[in-house]
């Protein structure tokens, strides 16, 4: 133990250098021996493609049309059908994902990192700074030690740095759930305007990284300014300031959208897709029940007279057909079908069968998954305690587990999914967090100071009161 504390930093950011040093480590094995030969599909494949083009100065163009044509067999009026076929080169204007993953990739790709592994390699160091945000989280909500703590189960939660190298944008969605717990916490401490001013523009921008992540501003932000002793004058201020610092940074966007679709859209057109996969006979019956199935989507929709439709139309034909299919099976859909779709996110509903569902979909390692699987049933006992502790401690509990309702209501409505839970892992990480410190600090008072605490700092940073 003499030996540990002599060689262990003594500040804690020396100690939080050491913390994501074995955070790169890890991803960097990962990277190398199981992520660099991953075949990318889906989203991934999407990003790097879409990447690559942003850098070449084409904006946001469907990449997968462009650079490889397509061939559709769509219905035609009167019976039968025929082949649409779509040359390489076709330019076509998406909004089907928020842009911030793609910008960071495509800033990387335009100072040279077109490759898949290059790309995959910028992946990897953009999961660091949730490391570090973790870390000054659990700084904030208590002390060095906790911040410590929950750094360090971010480095090593494989649930977490799964998604480094995968080139999806559960990456900085990661960094930026914990970048608005941290502003979050600041601003239930101290709700002044320019703290509603700074959870806006961070919740800006992790609802640009994924969309689903803009639901915590509205509750988190009116929840505390609810509970707050402000005049109801001041709370509306701060509220509307909030709104409108989140507004200002995602317009721009938003703007995009509306001039290349000719009719407004907000973070993506992706929803009639997502539900129409997620709403039919494959994934109400069977085993694909709670999940997802592509056939679901076909036929793909096209015009009356075999036209391409936009982007925007053809999500919204296919969000009707999703929604009528909704309708004449609400009863199945509210009994069965959204219990299965949160008990495959939570890992309780065919939590191996889902596993080898994310192999197909999302190209995720199996082993991995199965000891993500494993550190995730350890901590949401710890969590929980957490949860317990927080609430005792009358500490802000709302805002450290605020994405777990926010991503089971994506599951709901969307599909049961692994991935679909990722927000929320950064809540079970500092709730578990929570635990573990309280333990640590009840093993030092017991055993008093013939056992130093191998966390503590001799000088000890200000934080809450939680």
């Amino acid at each position: 133990m003499n030996l540990f504390r002599r060689t262990w930093p003594a500040t804690f950011w020396g100690r939080m250098a050491v913390i994501v040093a074995v955070g790169l480590l890890v991803r960097l094995t990962y990277l190398v021996l199981v992520a660099s030969d991953n075949p990318l599909s889906g989203d991934a494949a999407s990003y790097h493609l879409a990447a690559n083009l942003w850098a070449d100065g084409l904006g946001f163009p469907e990449p997968l049309r462009h650079l490889f044509g397509g061939m559709d067999v769509v219905p035609v009026d009167g019976g039968g059908t025929t082949v649409i076929e779509t040359p390489i080169g076709h330019l076509e204007r998406t909004a089907g994902h928020p842009p911030i993953w793609t910008i960071i990739l495509g800033v990387a790709s335009f100072l040279g990192a077109t490759s898949i592994i290059a790309q995959q390699l910028v992946s990897v160091l953009m999961g660091l700074p949730a490391i570090v945000l973790m870390g000054l989280l659990g700084r904030e909500v208590r002390s060095d030690r906790l911040g410590l703590l929950a750094a360090a189960l971010t480095a090593v939660y494989a649930f977490i740095w799964i998604n480094d190298g995968l080139l999806m944008a559960e990456t900085p969605a990661i960094a930026a759930a914990a970048a608005t717990m941290l502003v979050g916490v600041r601003f239930q401490r101290a709700p002044t305007v320019r703290a509603a001013a700074l959870l806006g523009l961070v919740g800006g921008v992790a609802a640009l990284t994924r969309a689903e992540l803009v639901l915590f501003l509205p509750l988190v932000a009116g929840v505390v300014l609810v509970r707050s002793t402000l005049p109801w004058r001041d709370r509306l201020v701060r509220y509307t300031v909030c709104g409108l610092a989140a507004l200002i940074l995602c317009l721009p966007w938003f703007i995009r959208n509306t001039l290349a679709f000719d009719t407004p859209v907000l973070f993506s057109n992706g929803m009639g897709t997502v539900l129409v996969q997620a709403n039919c006979d494959a994934t109400y019956h069977g085993p694909d029940l709670g999940y997802w199935n592509l056939d679901c989507g076909l036929p793909t929709p096209y015009g009356r007279d075999g036209s391409l439709l936009n982007e925007v139309e053809r999500d919204t034909v296919v969000r009707d057909r999703a929604t009528t299919y909704m309708s004449g099976n609400t009863g199945r859909l509210l009994s069965v079908v959204v219990p299965a779709r949160i008990g495959r996110m939570w890992g309780v509903y065919e939590p191996i069968g889902q596993l080898r569902r994310d192999v197909l979909a999302d190209r995720r390692s199996f082993a991995v998954s199965v000891l993500g699987l494993v550190q995730f049933a350890m901590l949401m006992p710890a969590a929980v305690a957490g949860m317990v502790l927080v609430g005792r401690r009358r500490g802000p509990l709302l805002v450290l587990a605020a994405w777990i309702p926010i991503a089971t209501f994506t599951a709901a409505s969307a599909f049961g999914n692994t991935r679909y839970r990722t927000a929320a892992e950064t809540s079970i990480v500092i709730l578990a967090a929570v635990a573990i410190d309280a333990a640590v600090g009840w093993w030092v008072d017991r055993h008093g100071a013939s056992q130093p605490d191998p966390l503590s700092i001799d000088v000890h940073a200000p934080g809450g009161s939680s």
